[in-house]
């Protein structure tokens, strides 16, 4: 089962920080390690490198992954190499010498390939290698070691046999045959011949795998075998020149479905393998600024959660410092105040934050901090009280709102903006509290204060809707 982030229980986790025991989610580590100094993610609480777990934590099980297998093989990477190793089977006449390097050469490219396809899956890498990394210069040597694995393989039978007799040897081709997939991943991941043969290293890596391991021994086992009977069922109906090209493609195609099986068990089993993921492509790279704000606003998430409300107003004092206009990271310090209430803070920064947000376009926001503030703060600004009562009706919280208007003009009789302001309270009083007499008092002080308005069209139509005993 997947593991969760530690602070977005709905989401997957994608790092790993084992000094703090906390798994991450992209919310909470944005960018891509390319964005950080050490070209590592950090850890917001401890600020180590993280372990990246994205591939192994999302990974769905080995058994339900038939299809895909299958379909891996059908990417343009595997279609090249099988062409290929088609090609090179027609161009194949008697047993000459250039037929016969031809072959060993094909045979080497095909060995290469499969082991980088195991190699890309066991990373994370779920796309199929191009045809063109496999030309790496490493196609002879690899090919050399798995003839040297099936050399030492066969010497090893041999001394069984001459040992125990034909029970040693029956059991030394069983354990040989469970072995023989984990040897070929221990190869493609280490490309070292001594890891490969090693029993103790193969026995410990299918230890790691767990039961899943004999699943794959069993799929690939099935599998191997398909191009044998595919043969058997078409073979017959085929022209003798067709013959060896098929048995080619099959068999280079099945190969392929094999070394994708192999890679793709040891994905979910990254860290105990000791295998470091690779992410494909650098998608989630931030430019600067954007991953500094976004940085600010996830760590101080994970620092509030944590209860460590002075370094969460830390990281947001210095970020609003460069990004004072930004939206979220006001609120996120207002919320920051709420939160450890700070009567002194909230009294002085308060209006501040609140007009900021409405300025920002972000009344709805600025209404609802509002509201969680205990005492409601004491806003003196006539325009913030009139945004912040617009905010409010909108929400339907028409007592907070006719509060911040009532005596507007009292208050502040120069204020440029108090014809909208006095009609939106008798829009309050009329919606939320029924009162009549109240609005069509406001309407008449409207007429006779403000009577070149633009708001005198507004005004009409709701006296029109007082008259008609219509609600508004």
């Amino acid at each position: 089962m997947a593991e969760s982030c530690n602070y977005h229980s709905s989401r997957d986790a994608g790092w790993l920080c084992q000094p703090c025991d906390r798994h991450y989610c992209a919310d909470c580590i944005p960018g891509s390690p390319a964005n950080y100094p050490t070209g590592r993610a950090e850890c917001p609480l401890c600020h180590k490198p993280l372990t990246d777990i994205a591939a192994s934590n999302s990974a769905r099980p080995f058994w339900q992954m038939g299809l895909f297998f299958f379909r891996y093989a059908l990417q343009p990477g595997p279609l090249t190499v099988i062409g290929l190793a088609t090609g090179a089977s027609l161009l194949i006449s008697g047993l000459g010498l250039v037929s016969l390097l031809l072959l060993l050469a094909a045979v080497a490219l095909l060995t290469r390939y499969n082991l980088l396809v195991i190699e890309h899956l066991a990373h994370g890498k779920l796309l199929a290698p191009a045809f063109g990394e496999a030309l790496d210069g490493r196609s002879a040597p690899m090919f050399l070691k798995v003839i040297a694995m099936a050399m030492i393989a066969g010497f090893g039978g041999y001394q069984m046999m001459r040992l125990f007799g034909e029970g040693g040897i029956q059991l030394y081709s069983i354990a040989l045959s469970l072995l023989a997939p984990a040897a070929m991943i221990v190869l493609a991941l280490e490309g070292r011949l001594r890891s490969a043969v090693n029993p103790l290293k193969l026995l410990h890596f299918t230890v790691i795998i767990g039961w899943p391991y004999l699943l794959l021994w069993l799929a690939t086992t099935a599998v191997s075998a398909a191009p044998q009977y595919l043969m058997l069922l078409v073979a017959e109906k085929l022209p003798a020149w067709a013959i060896v090209p098929v048995i080619a493609a099959s068999t280079s195609y099945f190969y392929i479905v094999t070394s994708a099986m192999m890679g793709y068990i040891c994905l979910g089993k990254q860290q105990p393998l000791g295998i470091s993921p690779s992410r494909e492509g650098d998608e989630d790279y931030l430019e600067d600024d954007e991953f500094d704000r976004a940085r600010a606003l996830a760590e101080t998430q994970i620092l509030m959660r944590e209860g460590e409300h002075g370094a969460a107003r830390r990281v947001l004092v210095d970020a609003l410092r460069r990004f004072a206009n930004d939206a979220a990271l006001n609120e996120r310090y207002y919320r920051l105040l709420l939160a450890t209430r700070d009567q002194k803070a909230l009294r002085e920064l308060a209006p501040h934050l609140l007009e900021k947000l409405i300025g920002l376009n972000h009344a709805h926001r600025a209404a609802e901090l509002y509201l969680a503030t205990e005492p409601l703060p004491a806003i003196d600004k006539s325009s913030l009280r009139h945004g912040l009562a617009e905010a409010l009706y909108q929400h339907r919280k028409f007592g907070p709102a006719a509060k911040l208007l009532h005596n507007l003009h009292k208050d502040d009789s120069h204020y440029r903006h108090l014809d909208r302001a006095y009609l939106l309270l008798a829009k309050i009083y009329l919606d939320g509290f029924n009162r009549e007499d109240l609005t069509k008092q406001l309407l008449l002080f409207l007429r006779q204060k403000f009577p070149d308005s633009e708001v005198q069209s507004e005004v009409r139509t709701l006296a029109k809707v007082l008259q008609a005993g219509q609600p508004a």
